[in-house]
């Protein structure tokens, strides 16, 4: 997950907070009448999408996409003569790119082999952009990943590059998909457990629980090579203060409250250094910082404070020392646990109702959504008038209503643990699961390996009587492998017969 850093004093966060509460982007999306044709060897779009008019757009108009070097991958290429990798991680060599005085309305290849583009101009002329001369690929130089035909057909209807992999995710086998859904929590003696869920992709990562060992990382890496090209995320709650796993390894961290006696600009580097040391562990995931407002039940020296601006500055200095380390940051609790009524580790606890926590609770979480790509986790919180008795890890008027629609959050959405009182009280873990993906979580924490297995029998048990739609579940492994920093489109290969193929993990290393 990549993380836009911004450090925001705490009047601007708070201004941001507004704006992110009031204001919500929709995406760009370009229609077509009807589904072009597809070349061998280059792809021109329409020119009704190719052609320029008055007022530049937001983002470049795709004009067309050609196959990649040694056939692996496309490069998309813009109205403005930019080319992205689809697929492959491979650009044209460029070392001055050519100033363009008119638009770009197609692209072609150079000579066989070779890595140029040439950008075809709309006065009729042509510039080569990048190295003309030829590259061979072979063995393992050659870049992972096929873009499938669904991914060229949504880029040439208009859909931006980035979000390409949504298609190809959706090409992906059912297990697969189910399992990016489905966390489960182990401690360290019982990694070795889980190396059939980890080939077989039917967890998409694990919480680790409990203090751990120096040889913490030789397990973890262990299970990464079964895993192979779908790796696990490794989260663990690393918040500091009395919330803190790794200790014993990569060295104490104050709790959140004693942390605000430094500057954030030093809450950050300190976070930055913690994350690297996470990071060599083989660490991808922390289930912090808490930006919870206030420290009630369950929460106490966990918070930054009573105040929302301070929680937000906070909050944001932490989530960008995380990030900065290369360890994705996850927010808890929305919509804020730090003036609820009992700690959800024993029961179902209740917040203040929806307009008071807007001016208190959410201006951090619509503060962070609003400068980061920070994943959030929803807390197991009713909101009078807004949840109807549910918890927000379990309602859609929560997730879908709020935190995505209002606050305008694209990102990951984690559920805090499944196996809490305030939801073993009342559901299975299976069918909470279910209940939390289908009400917009993209990632249900469960217990253990017994857990998994169930809340993966209740998920696809629901796609097949169509409880469950295909649309929400590829949206939420989506959004799985985006954090996982892992491109869809690259799990769509051939077999060894040169036959395209979707991805099948029972082919990995056979």
């Amino acid at each position: 997950m990549r993380l836009r850093h911004r450090r925001l004093s705490a009047s601007s966060a708070v201004l941001i907070a507004a704006a992110a509460w009031l204001a919500f982007l929709p995406q760009a999306a370009a229609q077509t009448s009807g589904e072009p044709e597809i070349p061998p060897l280059i792809t021109v779009a329409p020119d009704h999408l190719s052609s320029g008019s008055e007022g530049a757009p937001t983002a470049p108009r795709i004009v067309a996409v050609l196959r990649g070097p040694g056939g692996v991958g496309y490069w998309v290429v813009g109205v403005d003569g930019s080319i992205e990798p689809v697929g492959t991680s491979i650009l044209p060599i460029v070392s001055d790119p050519p100033e363009l005085n008119t638009q770009v309305v197609g692209a072609r290849l150079g000579a066989p082999g070779a890595l140029g583009v040439w950008l075809q101009l709309a006065d009729n002329s042509e510039v080569a952009v990048g190295d003309p001369g030829p590259t061979v690929f072979t063995g393992e130089e050659r870049p992972l990943g096929w873009l499938s035909g669904v991914g060229v057909r949504q880029l040439l209807s208009g859909a931006w590059w980035t979000d390409v992999d949504r298609w190809c995710t959706s090409e992906l086998s059912l297990p697969v998909r189910i399992g990016q859904t489905i966390m489960t929590a182990l401690s360290e003696r019982s990694l070795g457990l889980a190396v059939e869920e980890a080939r077989d992709r039917r967890i998409a990562g694990i919480l680790l629980q409990g203090p751990v060992t120096e040889h913490v990382w030789r397990r973890i890496a262990e299970l990464q090579d079964f895993a192979g090209r779908v790796p696990l995320i490794f989260a663990v709650d690393e918040e500091g203060g009395r919330v803190q796993r790794l200790a014993a390894v990569v060295g104490t961290l104050p709790s959140a409250a004693a942390q605000t006696a430094r500057s954030p600009a030093e809450v950050a580097e300190r976070a930055a250094d913690h994350a690297r040391k996470m990071s060599e562990l083989g660490f991808t995931m922390n289930f912090a910082p808490v930006i919870d407002v206030g420290a009630g039940e369950g929460i106490g020296d966990r918070s930054f404070g009573n105040d929302p601006a301070t929680v937000t500055d906070y909050g944001l200095a932490t989530v960008e020392g995380l990030s900065a380390g290369g360890i994705v940051p996850v927010v808890k609790h929305f919509p804020g646990h730090g003036g609820a009524t009992a700690d959800t580790h024993d029961e179902l606890a209740s917040t203040a109702p929806l307009d008071e926590l807007r001016v208190r609770d959410l201006i951090p979480f619509a503060a962070v959504i609003g400068a980061t790509d920070a994943a959030v986790m929803v807390g197991h919180l009713h909101v009078p008038g807004l949840t109807a008795g549910m918890p927000a890890s379990l309602s859609p008027a929560a997730i879908d209503g709020v935190l995505r629609d209002q606050l305008g959050h694209g990102g990951l959405i984690v559920t805090d643990s499944l196996i809490m009182g305030a939801i073993r009280s009342q559901w299975s873990v299976s069918e909470a699961a279910l209940l939390a993906v289908t009400a917009g979580a993209d990632l249900a924490l469960v217990g253990d390996l017994q857990d998994a297995a169930a809340a993966f029998m209740a998920i696809e048990a629901a796609v097949t009587e169509g409880r469950l739609s295909l649309e929400r579940l590829d949206d939420a492994a989506t959004n799985v492998f985006r954090a996982k920093g892992v491109f869809a489109c690259t799990l769509v290969g051939r077999d060894g017969l040169g036959r395209s193929v979707l991805f099948d993990p029972t082919l990995v290393g056979r």
